[in-house]
């Protein structure tokens, strides 16, 4: 036991999907680019494609909500130190 997902297979290119991490970008107007590292995901290991359970998407767009309200131009923050998770 690995600890993998059983024959969980990407629904963009039909390849294998691995539990681990992933940086997250967001642009969100030329201004406005968000990136948070180290999301918990299953990753395609052909195409690459993150795929966020509900809970840590919902965490993720309050983050972003967070984010949205600073201004800033380019945001860069990890997961681990905002989710409530």
């Amino acid at each position: 036991m690995t600890g993998e997902p059983e024959n969980r297979i990407c629904p963009t290119c039909g390849g294998r999907l691995h539990l681990g991490v992933a940086t997250i970008p967001f642009v969100l107007s030329e201004e406005n680019v968000i990136v948070i590292k180290g999301v918990p995901a299953e990753t395609c290991g052909d195409c690459h494609e993150p795929f966020m359970s509900s809970k840590v998407t919902d965490e993720v767009m309050a983050l972003v909500s967070q984010l949205k309200r600073l201004g800033s131009e380019i945001s860069v923050v990890s997961f681990r130190d905002y989710a409530m998770i």
